[in-house]
């Protein structure tokens, strides 16, 4: 199976919220997220390894007591000694993780904003830019395409070695190199695009799509050791 989980972020409760994870999170993550100088972003970096967590404990099983996570030496983090793959991404107030025990995954989310479009015109094939700026909705099939690409790339896991116009997207596949991945949109707000990539083509009725209240998030994280989570 493989399970997309988001949250909205709030700024409710954030004094208490930031003392008690770093209280439970262990102490290479507190420094991570409290290099930020928003609060957004730490916020949503924490919420994100609390949709992981919380994924990891109620759908897949996984004790997340005594998990251990590592980092490839591209900096994707990855749980050790597991089948089990994961990505996070957030934009402006969504937040998004997706776990899946079938092969690599990657997710990117992006909120729909003006931009130029011409500005990114070189981080595209020529049959992409085309089926952009051709589109009756510019912005939404810009948002797709490269909400997919962004997805591969994590998916791969090397991260900017592999620019976005070095591979092209046709009928929601591509190729890296002999690494085929399938790409699935996932609908959660009008206002964002959301794709994750895989290395296996996932059928409708194995992607599960669960939506969570941050407080519910933050409840789980007052009774949660997360000491493991890096």
């Amino acid at each position: 199976m493989t399970h997309v989980f988001f949250t909205y972020l709030t700024d409710e409760g954030n004094d208490s919220f930031f003392a008690e994870a770093k209280h439970r999170f262990s102490t290479e993550f507190v420094n991570k997220f409290s290099k930020y100088k928003r609060w957004q972003d730490a916020k949503s970096t924490i919420l994100g390894r609390l949709l992981l967590a919380y994924g990891l404990q109620n759908l897949y099983q996984v004790d997340i007591n005594n998990l251990k996570m590592s980092f490839s030496k591209d900096k994707k983090p990855f749980l050790e000694n597991s089948s089990i793959q994961f990505n996070i991404s957030h934009s402006n107030d969504v937040i998004v993780c997706a776990i899946t025990s079938v092969g690599d995954i990657g997710v990117d989310v992006e909120k729909i904003s003006d931009i130029n479009i011409q500005d990114f015109k070189e981080q595209f094939s020529r049959s992409e830019y085309e089926a952009i700026i051709s589109s009756s909705n510019v912005l939404e099939q810009f948002y797709r395409f490269w909400t997919q690409k962004e997805a591969i790339v994590k998916a791969n896991g090397s991260g900017l070695h592999i620019p976005l116009n070095s591979f092209e997207i046709k009928d929601k596949y591509t190729f890296i190199s002999d690494q085929q991945y399938y790409l699935n949109e996932i609908n959660l707000d009008l206002d964002y695009k959301c794709h994750i990539a895989t290395q296996n083509l996932i059928r409708e009725e194995d992607l599960v799509v669960i939506g969570l209240k941050a407080q519910s998030l933050t409840d789980f994280g007052y009774v949660s050791n997360l000491k493991s989570f890096r």
